[in-house]
């Protein structure tokens, strides 16, 4: 008989799918408007590779603060907040097909013709789903710790798993306690406040409807199809079972994996510079060759 994993555990996996965010205190943040939803975003450098980095459940683009400190300036990043999350409007409507169109017109509203993807925990689950939609657009897709690709919460258990979730998430206590517990090395009470006022930014709609599709849509049959470069960074310590990530990684033709031994799910924020590492020399080597 196959095991249903139970709904708490679940949760606890959930939680470490999370992306923290902190402020960009030296770089300001921007506006455009694309399928009438106004999108915050940032933006640096001024290279011809551009990259877009893409925040997941309950974040914002302050999540790549340190990553993009450290990513020399002859890359073009941009870094988005999505509608409903951070500093970007909240129009009421949040399903993964809009979240996918509104990054496609952002870049065609700012003239980018191809750009490598990078996207972080829920980000990832994005990507793959933008991949199969606009591979025409994408130059590599780079996923650290996505979240998983296929329906990962039985259909009888996703209101209690839903009721539980926004319990935590719509709750600075309640998070407080589930955040600190969540990183190989827990953040300082700053990252932790401003990771918490994240999450309280967040439309609470947003938190729910994306957590719904999020839980209940299968891509893994489809990641075969995916024909674009693609590296998949995942964390030793991390709560999400790493089997998986290997699954995902195997089924896509030609797909990079790598696992960092001493970083659980927050690799962004726990070895910022590594993530740079790897990504230069994925560009470098997969790309531009």
């Amino acid at each position: 008989m196959k095991r249903i994993p139970s709904v708490s555990f679940m949760l606890l996996i959930l939680i470490v799918l999370m992306i923290a965010g902190t402020n960009l205190a030296h770089t300001a943040s921007q506006s455009v408007t694309v399928n009438n939803v106004k999108i915050n975003y940032i933006e640096q450098g001024e290279g011809d590779e551009v990259i877009v980095f893409i925040h997941g459940y309950c974040g914002a683009l302050g999540n790549w603060k340190r990553v993009l400190e450290l990513l020399p300036r002859e890359y073009h990043a941009y870094a988005l907040d999505l509608r409903g999350f951070g500093q970007s409007e909240k129009p009421g409507s949040y399903q993964l097909n809009e979240m996918i169109e509104d990054i496609n017109a952002f870049s065609q509203e700012l003239g980018i013709e191809k750009f490598t993807y990078v996207g972080h925990s829920l980000g990832g689950k994005i990507g793959y789903k933008f991949a199969l939609e606009h591979p025409d657009v994408l130059k590599a897709m780079f996923l650290i710790a996505p979240a998983p690709a296929h329906d990962f919460i039985p259909p009888e258990q996703r209101a209690v798993f839903l009721d539980q979730m926004m319990m935590v998430f719509n709750s600075p206590e309640v998070l407080r306690g589930f955040i600190a517990e969540d990183f190989a090395v827990p953040p300082s009470e700053k990252d932790m406040d401003e990771f918490i006022n994240d999450v309280m930014a967040a439309d609470p709609a947003a938190k729910k409807e994306s957590a719904t599709w999020w839980i209940g849509t299968n891509l893994e049959p489809q990641l075969k199809d995916i024909r674009v470069p693609t590296f998949i960074l995942a964390g030793a310590k991390d709560r999400l079972p790493l089997d998986l990530e290997r699954r995902y990684a195997n089924a896509i033709n030609g797909c990079l994996f790598e696992v960092l031994e001493n970083n659980g799910h927050m690799i962004p924020y726990e070895d910022p510079q590594k993530v740079v590492d790897l990504l230069k020399s994925f560009i470098e080597d997969e790309i531009k060759q």
